[in-house]
């Protein structure tokens, strides 16, 4: 089972996460890959909020078509919705819509120190906003890569604190929106694509309060 491994000593609270392992039956987790190694040419460079597309901050590439395990991945974040509330410790909310997009990292790819939810007047305004993000891990065996670990910011300071958590195949890495964290950068001594760090990343949204202040 998938777990933490303690970085430098928080200084300042982290935020609370969680992993639930064995997220997908087996014949799903196959046919996910499946879709992932067949969707190879579908991938595009990875987009920042905005549409920007910055390596310096992220490089990897993404699918946004999951069909037809769009469906079985929904159903499940669906089913576990209530135990993301109570675990993470958010507030009771009606999600108003479900992001989620397949990213792969090779090597070098990464993803700077960032948070999911908006941070002005116009980020995505009729998408709501962002309250829980999760990422589900899968990958071939034997794992073709090293490091690409998730890593979970305390809040505060860039140096307040971190811990790690390993991409291990078949977990959902949950945690709210807006925790700082960042993807740690990837090495794949092989170009193989089906060698690649897989993760499907999910974000579950409220709708976006239009009263006035």
């Amino acid at each position: 089972m998938a777990t933490d491994t303690p970085g430098r000593a928080a200084t300042s609270p982290m935020a609370p996460h969680r992993i639930y392992a064995d997220f997908l039956a087996p014949d799903e987790q196959a046919a996910l890959l499946a879709l992932a190694l067949a969707s190879e040419g579908a991938f595009e460079a990875s987009r920042l909020r905005g549409g920007k597309v910055d390596p310096q901050v992220r490089r990897s590439r993404s699918l946004r078509g999951l069909a037809p395990m769009d469906g079985v991945l929904r159903r499940r974040v669906r089913a576990r919705l209530p135990s993301l509330v109570a675990d993470l410790r958010v507030s009771s909310f009606v999600p108003s819509r479900i992001e989620l997009e397949m990213v792969v990292h090779g090597d070098g790819d990464h993803f700077s120190r960032h948070i999911d939810t908006a941070v002005g007047a116009g980020d995505d305004p009729p998408k709501g906003d962002r309250v829980i993000s999760g990422v589900y891990y899968f990958h071939r065996e034997p794992k073709g890569f090293e490091g690409g670990e998730l890593r979970l910011h305390a809040f505060g300071v860039a140096d307040a604190g971190f811990v790690d958590i390993e991409p291990r195949p078949n977990i959902l890495v949950a945690f709210p929106s807006f925790a700082p964290h960042e993807v740690l950068p990837v090495r794949q001594p092989s170009p193989d694509f089906a060698g690649s760090r897989f993760a499907v990343n999910c974000w579950i949204y409220r709708e976006r309060s239009t009263d006035a202040v």
